[in-house]
C-alpha cells in the first residue's frame, strides 16, 4: 500500500506539473493570438485608412483629368492649298501568413499609409496650379476660333487672291459653310463690332494683357461694342462679306499693336498636351 501510494503521489505530481505546463501554454497561445488578433485589427485599420486616402486620390486624378480636358483644343487640321480667303489681313487575413510575412505586410501598410497623404497634397498641389495656369490663359487668344478645321490661308507672305501678286496676309484664313460659328479666343471687351472696311462685319476684342483679337468677314455679329466676353463665347457667324473670295473667317492676333501668326497660340495647348 505504502508502495502503491508512494506510485501514485508521483503519478499526480507529474500530472500537476504537465498540467501546469498546459496551462502555461494554452496562456501563451492565449496571448499570440490575442496578439494577433490585436495586429490583424491593426492591418484591417491600416487598409480601411488606405482605400479611403486611394479614394481621394482617384477623385483628384478625375477632377485633374477633367480640369485638362476642358482646356484641350480641338485635332489641328492640316492646311489646304485651295479655299475661300480674303482680308487686308495637362486580403489581409491569411491563416496561412508567417510571422516574417504578417510583419512584412505591416511594414507595407505602413509605408503606403504614411505615403498617401504625401501623395494626395502634391495632387492638390497640382490642382491649385492647374487652376491658376487655367485662369492665366483665359486671357491669352489660344482657343480655336471656329467650329472648323479647314485652313485655307497661313500668316505671313502669299499670293494676293484678288491681284496674284505678292501680299502680306496678317492673320489665318478658316473656312466652312455660311453661319459657322465663331468664338472669342481670350477673355476680354469688345472694342468694335460692325463693318470695318475690306474686313466687312467684323470684331475686335481686347484682352487684358496687351493682346487684340481680329474676327473678319462675318454674316453675323452676336456681340456689340463694350459687351465682355469669355474665352470660347459665341461672338458671331461665319459670312463672306468685306475683301472675300467665299465664306471663311479671317482671325488675327494683335499684340502691342502689331499682328502675329495665330496659329502658334492656336494650337499652343494641343502641343504642350501633348508633350
Amino acid at each position: 500500500m505504502s508502495l502503491s501510494l508512494i506510485i501514485s503521489l508521483t503519478i499526480l505530481n507529474q500530472l500537476s506539473s504537465e498540467n501546469a505546463n498546459l496551462k502555461e501554454t494554452v496562456s501563451q497561445v492565449k496571448n499570440t493570438l490575442a496578439e494577433q488578433e490585436e495586429q490583424i485589427i491593426a492591418f484591417e485599420d491600416d487598409r480601411s485608412e488606405i482605400e479611403h486616402h486611394l479614394h481621394e486620390l482617384e477623385q483628384l486624378e478625375e477632377q485633374l483629368s477633367d480640369m485638362i480636358t476642358t482646356l484641350e483644343p480641338t485635332e489641328i487640321p492640316s492646311f489646304e492649298e485651295e479655299g475661300p480667303q480674303g482680308g487686308i489681313e495637362l486580403v489581409i487575413n491569411n491563416s496561412d501568413q508567417t510571422d516574417e510575412q504578417e510583419h512584412e505586410r505591416g511594414i507595407e501598410l505602413t509605408s503606403l499609409k504614411e505615403a498617401a497623404p504625401t501623395l494626395i497634397e502634391r495632387y492638390e498641389s497640382s490642382i491649385e496650379q492647374l487652376n491658376e495656369v487655367k485662369e492665366d490663359l483665359e486671357t491669352v487668344p489660344i482657343y480655336w476660333p471656329a467650329d472648323t478645321e479647314r485652313v485655307t490661308s497661313e500668316y505671313g507672305y502669299r499670293s494676293d487672291p484678288f491681284t496674284s501678286s505678292t501680299a502680306y496676309h496678317s492673320g489665318i484664313d478658316l473656312a466652312d459653310s455660311w453661319g459657322t460659328e465663331i468664338y472669342a479666343t481670350a477673355d476680354g471687351v469688345v472694342s468694335l463690332a460692325g463693318r470695318d472696311g475690306g474686313y466687312g462685319l467684323s470684331v475686335i476684342i481686347d484682352h487684358p494683357n496687351s493682346y487684340e483679337t481680329r474676327y473678319a468677314h462675318l454674316g453675323q455679329l452676336n456681340v456689340e461694342v463694350g459687351d465682355a466676353v469669355q474665352q470660347g463665347d459665341l461672338i458671331g457667324l461665319m459670312g463672306s462679306t468685306g475683301r472675300s473670295t467665299g465664306v471663311h473667317l479671317h482671325y488675327e492676333i494683335i499684340r502691342n499693336g502689331d499682328t502675329t501668326d495665330p496659329y502658334p497660340y492656336m494650337t499652343f495647348l494641343q502641343r504642350v498636351l501633348n508633350n
